[in-house]
């Protein structure tokens, strides 16, 4: 416990001697990484509670959401020495996270999910997240610099990746998965991206394009900026505190470009939606029930009425057909008697002819 105390003297002090940008930068680099990485994990580990019961999906998801940013630019830039993927490059990360996951998760009574709750240990906590956020955009954009000379768009794309890149991953997967709430990343960007890039365009016009600042007071302004930034979402909410959406609306006006939206129609509702009202109305049961008699009446009476002689037979047949029959004592009878009745009506036919 006198250690923390006294490291956090240590890092307090040189915030009090800052008077200029430059001195606020060397300030930030005095703050532990090894302390910073362990709040970064445990907010990290938090996210995500609907996969817990999946250790193995809950344990790449949340680590991919905090780290993914890192692993896509060290793919894209490759080159292992200079932008080593991070849990392949030391031990130190991968144990950490794992740790800090299980405490998270798995800890007995859920201690320290429930100390981690609390909101001043979760604002610490964010705090380091945002912190090494901000380190890793500054980082990519400086080695872009260096891998790719003279190419505008290298630090633009590697700075923004880096830091929006894990919730572009983590929001592809929860897609894929039928678990995502609400739109992705991707289709409708919000602070994550749009922070990102303006962090990654700062820094590089005024420290790059333009050397009206030093890498050194670029990069202070760029995390003093996501820091406060930070403190206020927690405290105020973060659609209040949301400095990205102006901007992005003005780029979105000056450049013709709507914003995307949440309610748009994807492109095979909208197909769908032109092919229904293109069909003619279809009537209801109800509605095509008296049409269906009045048809069927018209048919009947079109068709040819049979004469009297040949009605009277037949209601005489049907009579007989459903004359009730008495229930004799054997089947025998009841045979016989039919052949008596087939017998005199034969006689009748007979004598008709004669005459």
């Amino acid at each position: 416990m006198d250690d923390i105390l006294g490291s956090a003297r240590a890092t307090l002090q040189p915030f009090l001697k800052v008077s200029n940008l430059t001195d606020l930068y060397n300030a930030y680099t005095t703050i532990p990484t090894e302390y910073a990485l362990v709040g970064h994990c445990l907010f990290l580990a938090a996210l995500a509670p609907e996969f817990k019961h999946r250790f193995l999906v809950h344990f790449w998801i949340t680590f991919l959401a905090g780290f993914g940013g890192g692993v896509i630019t060290s793919i894209l830039m490759m080159d292992p020495v200079k932008a080593p993927i991070n849990i392949l490059a030391n031990n130190s990360l991968g144990v950490t996270w794992f740790i800090c996951w299980w405490l998270i998760v798995y800890s007995p009574y859920n201690i320290v999910g429930r100390i981690h709750s609390m909101p001043p240990v979760k604002m610490i906590t964010k705090l380091c997240l945002t912190f090494l956020r901000a380190k890793l955009i500054i980082n990519r954009v400086e080695l872009a610099v260096v891998l790719f000379p003279g190419v505008i768009a290298a630090p633009l794309i590697l700075g923004t990746l880096a830091g929006s890149g894990g919730k572009l991953l983590v929001d592809a997967i929860r897609y894929h998965w039928g678990g995502l709430q609400g739109p992705a990343e991707a289709s409708v960007p919000t602070f994550v991206w749009r922070s990102a890039a303006l962090a990654a365009g700062g820094y590089w016009v005024a420290s790059k394009y333009t050397n009206l600042l030093t890498s050194q007071e670029a990069a202070a302004i760029v995390i003093t900026v996501l820091l406060i930034h930070s403190v206020l979402s927690d405290l105020f909410g973060s659609d209040v505190t949301d400095f990205t959406y102006p901007v992005a609306k003005i780029a979105h006006a000056l450049s013709l470009v709507p914003l995307p939206t949440e309610t748009a129609l994807p492109a095979a509702s909208k197909a769908a939606k032109k092919s229904a009202l293109s069909q003619p109305p279809v009537k209801s049961a109800r509605q095509q029930a008296p049409a269906h008699a009045a048809g069927s009446s018209l048919k009947q009476s079109h068709q040819p009425q049979p004469s009297t002689s040949t009605v009277s037979s037949q209601s005489k047949a049907g009579a007989l057909e459903t004359a009730p029959v008495k229930p004799a004592a054997s089947g025998k009878n009841v045979v016989i008697k039919a052949d008596s009745s087939n017998v005199k009506s034969g006689k009748k036919q007979e004598s008709k002819k004669t005459k």
